[in-house]
C-alpha cells in the first residue's frame, strides 16, 4: 500500500513538474521579448515577435534525427527564428554567426528559448549601432538590418535578393497582422511597405502576376513585359541592395497555371522533359522550411532536388519551379509521372503552416491540373492523416508524399487534413464556420469613434467614467470622454475602454436588440470584445461584439445629443456604421481610415513546443 502511494505521489511530482516547467517557459516567452527590448532598445517593438513568428510559427525548432520529414534537402533550421547552423555550402551559417556575437554554443541557443530571443537581439542591435542607426528609427527604417540575419548567399543574384525581399516581407506582414498566441498577443502595427520596398517590387512580393526564371536571373511581369532588375522600379537602392546581374531579357516563359509566379529552378535540379511519359499523378509535399528559403534553395545547383510548385502559408501565393512538361526531381520513382506542390511550413507544426489560404490554394491549382491534364478529381486521396510513410494504391491520384511505395519520406504527416482538401478539390462547398471572415485591425491606440449617419462622437452620459455609466453620442469637443483605447485582446477582438476611468464598453443585456451599451469594471468576457468588420467605403466600420454578435446602433437613427447607443442586428444602415480616427495624431482623416484588412484564423495554436 505504502509503495503504492509513494509510486502515486511520485507519478503527480514529476506531472507537476512538468507542467511547472511548461508554465515557466509560457509565462517567460512575453518576459523574454521584454527584457530583450529593454537591453537593447535601438531595436522597434514588435519586430522580435514578428521574425520569430515569421519563421517558426513560435516554435522552438530542432533537427530532427533523420530526414524523413525533409524531402527538399533543405538545411536544418533552428530555435525560434529558424537559423542555420549547416548552410551546406550554400545558404549562410547564421546561426554561428548569432552564437558567436553572444560567446555561447549552438548547443546553448538551441535549448535556450530565452538565449535565442536574446541573442538575436544583440546581434541586430549590433548591426544597427555599426550602421549609426537612430535609437527612435522607425520598424520600416529598421529593415536593412534583417539583411544581415537572413541566410541567403550574397551573390549578387537577382532571385536570391528576391528571395531576401520574401523574407523580410514575411517579417513586416506578420507585423501589421499582429500575433495572437495564448501567452503572446502584439497588436498590429501600421507598417509603410512603400518605405521598406519599391511599388513596383511591392507588387511582385504581394502578387502572382509576374515570373521569375533562376537560369536567366530575371524578374519579369505576369504580361512577358520584362522588367530591369538593375532600374530601381524593381530594386531602390536606399531600400535593397544592388542587383549586378546581367542583362534581363523578356524571353521567359509564363507559369503553366496562370495565378501562380514562375521561377525556374536551377537546370541541375531538374530534367527536360519526361520522356514521353503521361501526367497522372499529383503529390502532396511540405517544404521543411520557408516559402523564401524554399525559392533560394531550387537555384542552388548542388541541391539536386525541385519541385513543380511551391505555396505560401499566409495568403496562398503559388511559385511555379519547374514547367510541369519537364521532370521534377521530388519523388524518386514517380518524377515521371507526378506533379509535385511543395507547401510552407514544417511538417511537425503542420497545425501552424496549413492555412485555410493555403488548402484553398493548392485545390484550386490541383483542380486546373486536372482538367487541363485529364487527371480525375475524385481520385484523391480521402481519410485520416497519418505519421510516418503510408503506402496507397497507385489507383490514388491525388496524394502525400508518404503514401508513394518505394519512399521513406512523411509529408505532409498528421495535420493535413485529406477529406477537407479533397472536398476542396472536387470544389465542394464548405462549412459556414470555415469560411474566412473579414475584419479590420488598428494600432492599439486611443481613438474617436464617430456615428457615420449623424456625425456625433461615442460619449458617456454627463461625461462620467462610473461603473453603468450609460453610452450615448454628443458634437466632438475633445473631452475625455469623447475619447477610447483600443487595446488588441487577440484574433481580430479588441477591448474598448473609456479614457475617463478606464472601464470597459460592455453589452449588458446578451443578444437581446435595442439594449442600451453602459461602462463596466474589466473582465474577462466575451461582453467586452469587440471586433471591427467592414461596413462601407472610406473605413466605415461596424463595430461587433462577440457575445452578441449584435453590433453598435444609434437610437431610431437620431443626430440629436444624448441619443442612446444600442447594439441591434446588422441592417447596413448608415447609423450602424462608425469611423475611427486617431486622438492627438498627425495623420489626416484620410490616412487614419486606411486599415489593414486581414482574415479569421481558427487554427489552434501552442507556445514555444519544441519542434523537429
Amino acid at each position: 500500500m505504502k509503495k503504492r502511494k509513494l509510486l502515486a505521489l511520485t507519478t503527480v511530482g514529476i506531472l507537476l513538474n512538468l507542467f511547472v516547467q511548461a508554465q515557466q517557459t509560457i509565462l517567460g516567452l512575453e518576459t523574454y521579448f521584454e527584457e530583450a527590448y529593454w537591453r537593447y532598445p535601438n531595436i522597434p517593438r514588435g519586430l522580435l515577435e514578428a521574425a520569430a513568428y515569421s519563421a517558426s510559427r513560435m516554435t522552438n525548432l530542432q533537427p530532427s534525427v533523420h530526414d524523413a520529414d525533409n524531402c527538399t534537402g533543405m538545411p536544418h533550421r533552428h530555435g525560434l527564428f529558424g537559423l542555420v547552423e549547416n548552410g551546406r555550402g550554400y545558404f549562410k551559417n547564421n546561426l554561428l554567426t548569432v552564437c558567436s556575437n553572444s560567446n555561447i554554443t549552438p548547443e546553448q541557443y538551441n535549448k535556450d528559448v530565452r538565449l535565442q530571443i536574446l541573442a538575436v537581439a544583440k546581434f541586430l542591435s549590433r548591426e544597427a549601432s555599426i550602421r549609426q542607426l537612430d535609437v527612435r528609427i522607425s520598424p520600416e527604417g529598421f529593415a536593412i538590418v534583417f539583411d544581415l540575419l537572413a541566410e541567403f548567399p550574397d551573390d549578387s543574384s537577382t532571385i536570391n535578393k528576391y528571395a531576401l525581399a520574401l523574407y523580410k516581407y514575411d517579417i513586416y506582414d506578420h507585423l501589421q497582422r499582429g500575433i495572437n498566441l495564448p501567452s503572446l498577443k502584439r497588436a498590429p502595427v501600421k507598417v509603410r511597405m512603400e518605405q521598406i520596398f519599391p511599388v513596383a517590387l511591392l507588387r511582385k512580393l504581394q502578387s502572382p502576376e509576374i515570373q521569375i526564371n533562376v537560369d536567366k536571373d530575371s524578374i519579369q511581369l505576369h504580361n512577358n513585359n520584362a522588367a530591369d532588375a538593375n532600374s530601381t522600379s524593381i530594386f531602390a537602392t536606399n531600400r535593397m541592395p544592388d542587383v549586378n546581374a546581367a542583362t534581363e531579357t523578356a524571353e521567359v516563359s509564363g507559369a503553366d497555371y496562370p495565378s501562380a509566379v514562375y521561377v525556374g529552378a536551377n537546370d541541375n535540379n531538374y530534367k527536360s522533359g519526361r520522356n514521353n511519359t503521361k501526367i497522372t499523378h499529383v503529390t502532396i509535399h511540405t517544404t521543411q522550411g520557408s516559402y523564401a528559403g524554399t525559392i533560394s534553395w531550387f537555384k542552388n545547383p548542388a541541391a539536386a532536388v525541385s519541385t513543380h510548385y511551391i505555396i505560401r502559408s499566409t495568403d496562398g501565393q503559388i511559385s511555379q519551379m519547374v514547367k510541369e512538361s519537364d521532370m521534377a526531381y521530388h519523388a524518386q520513382g514517380a518524377n515521371s509521372y507526378a506533379i509535385g506542390i511543395d507547401h510552407e511550413g514544417y511538417v511537425e507544426q503542420g497545425s501552424k503552416w496549413y492555412t485555410d489560404k493555403m488548402y484553398h490554394a493548392s485545390a484550386d491549382l490541383v483542380r486546373n491540373i486536372c482538367s487541363r491534364l485529364a487527371i480525375d478529381e475524385t481520385t484523391c486521396y480521402r481519410g485520416p492523416a497519418t505519421i510516418g510513410t503510408n503506402f496507397l494504391a497507385a489507383g490514388i491520384h491525388i496524394k502525400g508524399h508518404q503514401h508513394y511505395n518505394g519512399n521513406t519520406h512523411t509529408d505532409p504527416g498528421k495535420y493535413w487534413d485529406w477529406n477537407k482538401y479533397a472536398d476542396m478539390v472536387m470544389n465542394k462547398s464548405i462549412l459556414d464556420n470555415e469560411k474566412e471572415q473579414a475584419f479590420a485591425t488598428i494600432p492599439n491606440g486611443i481613438y474617436r469613434i464617430t456615428n457615420v449617419n449623424s456625425k456625433k462622437v461615442l460619449n458617456t452620459r454627463d461625461c462620467s467614467g462610473a461603473p453603468l455609466a450609460r453610452i450615448t453620442q454628443t458634437a466632438w469637443d475633445g473631452r475625455d470622454c469623447q475619447r477610447w483605447r483600443f487595446e488588441y485582446a487577440g484574433n481580430g477582438w479588441y477591448k474598448i475602454t473609456s479614457a475617463v476611468s478606464g472601464r470597459a464598453l460592455e453589452v449588458p443585456g446578451g443578444t437581446k436588440d435595442n439594449v442600451q451599451i453602459h461602462l463596466k469594471d474589466l473582465k474577462d468576457n466575451d461582453s467586452q470584445l469587440w471586433r471591427l468588420l467592414e461596413g462601407g467605403s472610406k473605413g466605415q466600420l461596424r463595430l461587433v461584439n462577440k457575445a452578441s454578435g449584435k453590433v453598435l446602433d444609434v437610437f431610431a437613427g437620431s443626430a440629436n445629443n444624448g441619443a442612446a447607443i444600442l447594439q441591434s442586428a446588422w441592417n447596413g444602415k448608415t447609423r450602424q456604421k462608425w469611423t475611427l480616427v486617431p486622438v492627438n495624431s498627425t495623420d489626416t482623416e484620410d490616412e487614419a481610415h486606411r486599415f489593414k484588412k486581414v482574415h479569421l484564423d481558427t487554427e489552434a495554436t501552442e507556445v514555444i513546443p519544441t519542434g523537429n
